[in-house]
């Protein structure tokens, strides 16, 4: 009858503060996506069941009745970036929806890089997916393809194999010249066929890369150019994948994928985030036996589905890279992200390509849906006792300078925990970073290499800066500022300041916060500049190194923030705008060039109250040098 009826670190300016509880906002779905119009009518869904949309209800009668309304309009954003429950919308709110239906602040379509932001935590509009589900031409183009021979190659190649594929390609034809002329040489015959099934591997993956329009027909000869790297790095970015410009297995498994699927895939990806929202879910099966496919597809490369296994990876390009790291923590939560987007997907009837296209187009304009998902998990609260504990892992601090890279067993790993009933529960378990060597701008202005350290103790997430800025220290050289425009010319890198998916805190800062007590009983906090934050560099996080903060890959950072908002009572303390005394500006100077940096937001502030706990733990300290180096290395070049 209910028919009828949601980089760097060592930037921050913040001066210590003592603690104080404002009066808190009750985290709930209800503040954050609201019930009613402005008007004061009901906000209505479509109820679908087993792929038949069975009319329009009421958001609050379905709620009641226990069902999850999903928000498919082109309208959503995550939590955080959502107009508040006090009606102050965060700063980034426009743009994180002109970057989702691909372009920029001003209305202008973004092309190539700039507008492939799934990586970094922008959720692709539905529009975009309904594009993409309806491009006839290029699936055609792809179809035309027997993709078969990219299966032929064995090793990994990129632009540093340049020279060596070129000179194999000259070598075929001096083997089939000599092969004409000996034809009983069976050496030259098998040379040969290796040669042929490397030229056609590489021929057959640029055709692959020219249907999506990123490479011409000249480019299509088998050869390795600097254009093929960056075809190569956008169709990665496309569809999910590590953006190393490499042709490592996972990208030559994926080009062999139909582009249906692949698209299809990103469809789920989609609504994978928009069910996370509508179901205050975090808990992805990596603290416990692992992701789970959804439909029997794994939306997630390896290196994000769980921390990193020991061992490492191997050098053909991530295929050592596990599924999960060692066993499964003790009552570590399932994936219960995993269960609800198959459920969504069956009730949907988005159970392939056809369906899916078919749903969307029937909904040019988007629509919310009211479904029946799994219901929440017992230790689900509008406030739940959360806690976190951040493991360095392995630590191997150098002897002395220059330092060099070593490959640990142990990476450095997050886990969010909750306590439930007197038992402590592992939500997740992520990859995260921990300090190593950066480049440091020392008073005279030279450049030189320092250690980063890591904090090790308790500190607190207080402070949830949603669409945060960076603000650089004096240390940051300034040719860590600037970016190489490949015409002659440098420019600024506007992109790092924030905010927005490329900016150096990613589009989520949880400052660590260290309590202080003091002689008159009250408690100050200190922001040293380490935190825990989203980041654009996802090579790094696989890597685990940082300037000393604890990187998460955005979209688990945005997990993170919209979970803490969901689950956590909080203050919304609005955006915090620099006073003119704390407002960075400075100038730049690199290749006789002068740039200016002004940043004049901190970001859109939530308070947590109270704070999460947090403990960072030392780790095994792996090296005979117990404490971190002091002295000075040669920067980098």
């Amino acid at each position: 009858m209910l028919y009828l009826a949601l980089a760097g670190c060592g930037g921050s300016n913040a001066t210590p503060a003592t603690v104080t509880y404002a009066p808190s906002a009750q985290a709930s779905s209800q503040q954050l996506r609201p019930e009613l119009t402005t008007d004061g009518h009901c906000t209505t869904a479509v109820r679908i069941e087993a792929g038949i949309e069975r009319g329009e209800v009421c958001i609050a009668d379905a709620q009641v009745h226990g069902l999850a309304v999903v928000d498919l309009t082109d309208s959503w954003t995550p939590a955080m970036f959502a107009p508040a429950s006090d009606g102050s919308v965060p700063s980034f709110h426009d743009r994180y929806l002109a970057l989702a239906s691909e372009h920029d602040e001003h209305g202008r379509a973004l092309a190539g890089e700039d507008a492939l932001a799934e990586l970094y935590g922008i959720v692709p509009a539905l529009a975009i997916v309904r594009t993409r589900l309806a491009d006839d031409a290029r699936h055609a183009c792809h179809a035309a393809i027997d993709a078969a021979p990219i299966a032929k190659l064995a090793r990994t190649l990129s632009l540093d194999d340049k020279p060596i594929v070129d000179q194999q390609n000259a070598w075929r034809a001096s083997y089939a010249a000599l092969l004409a002329k000996q034809p009983a040489r069976a050496d030259l015959r098998d040379k040969l066929q290796q040669l042929d099934d490397q030229h056609a591997a590489l021929v057959t993956a640029e055709q692959e890369l020219r249907c999506e329009g990123w490479l011409v027909d000249k480019d299509t000869d088998g050869g390795f150019t600097w254009r093929t790297a960056n075809a190569i790095d956008l169709f990665q970015r496309r569809n999910f994948l590590m953006p190393t410009e490499r042709l490592d297995p996972d990208t030559r498994d994926a080009l062999q994928i139909d582009s249906r699927e692949l698209d299809f895939r990103l469809a789920l990806r989609v609504l994978r985030e928009r069910v996370v929202d509508a179901t205050g879910l975090i808990e992805d099966g990596t603290a416990g036996a692992g992701a789970q496919p959804v439909l029997g597809r794994q939306l997630d490369p390896a290196p994000m589905r769980a921390a990193r296994a020991p061992g490492g990876a191997d050098k053909a390009g991530g295929r050592g890279l596990a599924a999960s790291a060692g066993a499964p923590l003790p009552d570590g939560a399932p994936d219960l992200i995993a269960a609800a987007t198959e459920a969504a997907a069956k009730e949907l009837g988005w159970t392939d390509f056809d369906h899916a296209r078919a749903f969307l187009a029937r909904h040019p304009e988007g629509v919310r849906v009211a479904l029946r998902l799994p219901p929440p998990p017992a230790w689900h609260a509008p406030h739940m006792d959360l806690s976190v504990e951040i493991d360095r892992g392995d630590v191997y601090y150098d002897e002395e300078p220059p330092p060099f890279r070593r490959i640990v067993p142990h990476r450095p790993t997050l886990v969010v925990y909750t306590t439930f009933r007197g038992q402590k529960r592992p939500l997740v378990r992520w990859p995260t970073t921990i300090g190593g060597w950066a480049d440091v701008r020392m008073p005279d202005g030279t450049i030189v290499q320092r250690w980063k350290e890591s904090e090790v103790g308790k500190r607190v997430w207080r402070d949830l800066y949603a669409g945060p800025t960076w603000l650089p220290p004096k240390s940051t050289p300034d040719r860590d500022l600037v970016k190489n425009l490949w015409n002659g010319h440098w420019g600024l890198k506007t992109e790092i300041f924030g905010p927005g998916p490329h900016a150096a805190y990613g589009m989520v800062l949880l400052e660590h916060l260290q309590q202080i007590g003091l002689k008159d009983g009250t408690t100050r906090l200190d922001d040293n500049g380490i935190g825990t934050h989203g980041s654009a560099s996802v090579t790094s996080i696989v890597n685990g190194t940082s300037h000393g903060c604890h990187r998460l890959y955005n979209q688990l950072a945005v997990r993170l923030g919209d979970f803490l908002l969901r689950h956590r009572d909080h203050a919304v303390r609005g955006e915090q705008l620099l006073s003119r005394e704390d407002r960075f500006d400075r100038i730049v100077y690199h290749d006789d060039q002068a740039f200016r940096a002004r940043v004049e937001t901190r970001g859109f502030l939530y308070e947590l109250t109270p704070p999460v706990p947090v403990t960072v733990l030392r780790g095994r300290i792996i090296s005979p040098r117990k404490v971190p180096p002091a002295l000075s290395a040669p920067a980098r070049p």
